[in-house]
């Protein structure tokens, strides 16, 4: 069935090799989840966060490997996170490493 035009953006063919596309964002977060064993089946631990606009949560260390925390910044202005690397992002980190509003991003 053919697609709207408007489309042609989402598409595996325009996303392949872009970096920011939807496509590569679950590409590298499903590789991770294959090579971090902190994704698998396990225990979660909410971390508390100064107010009310930042979701965050770990995923302790298990099998040698390390512990990954994912937050969620659900507010209008950047948040002030340091957790070790990021590893990934649903959208740039700022140029100081802020997390953006609407962004999940991932620290290992």
């Amino acid at each position: 069935m053919p697609q709207p035009d408007s489309w042609a953006s989402l598409s595996v063919a325009a996303q392949l090799g872009d970096p920011a596309s939807t496509l590569s964002l679950y590409s590298t977060g499903l590789r991770l989840r294959r090579e971090l064993a902190a994704l698998g089946a396990g225990e979660l631990r909410w971390l508390s966060q100064p107010g009310d606009d930042l979701l965050a949560f770990e995923r302790p260390a298990r099998d040698g490997g390390p512990a990954v925390i994912c937050a969620v910044n659900l507010g209008t202005t950047p948040a002030h996170i340091r957790w070790g690397t990021p590893i990934l992002a649903s959208s740039p980190l700022t140029a100081d490493s802020l997390l953006p509003p609407d962004t999940a991003a991932w620290w290992s």
